[in-house]
């Protein structure tokens, strides 16, 4: 089972109501991270995910954003009083486990599914919690011993698989390798390993930057028929590299260069929803700003590995 990493960001939130349509339920179980007080909005997804059949995870106690700061207990009665299905997921580290642990009581007492999210080795005993979780999700196998990442049940490994890079001209034109996360899970790599994930095409730190860019990069994923690893090809523009202007000038060339890698590379699947948007937006010249790429890559990535699976 597949488990995209998002953050509540709103094109990453559009991104899972898009795709939802052409999701397996049995394929794909997305954790959201809610990065905002737009509630509203988080729900609001969540809904279209169910009306699918897909229960998302939902990190009850974020880690970043505006709910930081705010009790896990307050998060997750906020989202139920809603009336969606999510799993309610709770981070854990060795700061906050012993505060965790009441949460993770409650949600035993009322006999509610749960998952938990590990961020370090966990040095208290709390097989009494991972043994009921539905999900014990791990973030790159190389943070945890090999005790612990094999004691878990029903484990979870979340790659940092995308390779970012400081700035988008320093990106390869030549594709690069992605994951092989959606073979090797079926071996598995841990003891109990019921799934796999990553934080799709964008980097997996925390970053609230944004803005005009020198060079615009689009990324896009494919899994080669031949070896069966995922790669990604970065798109860059190539006009005016020292300045910011002309953005709609820029998307449109690394556009072309997507499309055109798009119709060299068989193994690229071009019936995703992400990519028959791009082929639309090509044909039609228009440009809707970066945010809109960003959520067309990954709504492309989370269907292609569901129609690999």
């Amino acid at each position: 089972m597949y488990f995209p990493f998002m953050r509540g960001k709103q094109f990453e939130l559009a991104a899972l109501r898009e795709v939802a349509p052409r999701l397996n339920p049995a394929k794909v179980r997305p954790i959201i991270e809610p990065i905002n007080d737009k509630i509203d909005l988080l729900c609001a997804t969540v809904e279209v995910l169910n009306k699918h059949h897909v229960i998302p995870h939902i990190i009850v106690n974020p880690q970043v954003g505006d709910l930081a700061s705010d009790s896990p207990d307050h998060l997750n009665i906020e989202i139920s009083a809603r009336g969606v299905s999510f799993i309610p997921c709770v981070r854990l580290n060795n700061q906050n486990v012993i505060y965790a642990q009441t949460l993770l009581q409650q949600l035993n007492h009322d006999d509610v599914k749960f998952s938990l999210y590990f961020e370090e080795d966990i040095q208290t005993n709390i097989t009494a919690h991972t043994s009921k979780a539905v999900a014990n999700i791990i973030q790159n196998l190389n943070r945890y011993s090999h005790h612990f990442s094999n004691s878990l049940p029903a484990s979870v490994i979340v790659g940092s698989s995308f390779p970012a890079k400081p700035r988008n001209a320093d990106y390869s034109r030549t594709p690069q390798f992605f994951s092989d996360a959606h073979v090797t899970y079926k071996k598995p790599l841990i003891q109990n390993q019921i799934g796999f994930g990553d934080f799709l095409t964008i980097d997996d730190s925390w970053s609230t930057s944004g803005g005009p860019a020198f060079v615009i990069a689009l990324h896009i994923t494919y899994i080669d028929e031949s070896n069966s690893n995922m790669y990604v090809k970065h798109c860059l523009s190539t006009k005016n590299p020292n300045d910011q202007s002309d953005p709609a000038g820029k998307f449109k060339e690394a556009l072309k260069e997507l499309i055109d890698f798009a119709n060299m590379t068989p193994s690229l699947n071009q019936n995703t929803l992400g990519f028959q948007e791009y082929l639309k937006i090509h044909k039609n010249g228009t440009y809707h700003g970066l945010g809109v790429p960003k959520k067309l890559s990954m709504m492309h990535h989370i269907e292609t590995l569901n129609d690999y699976l």
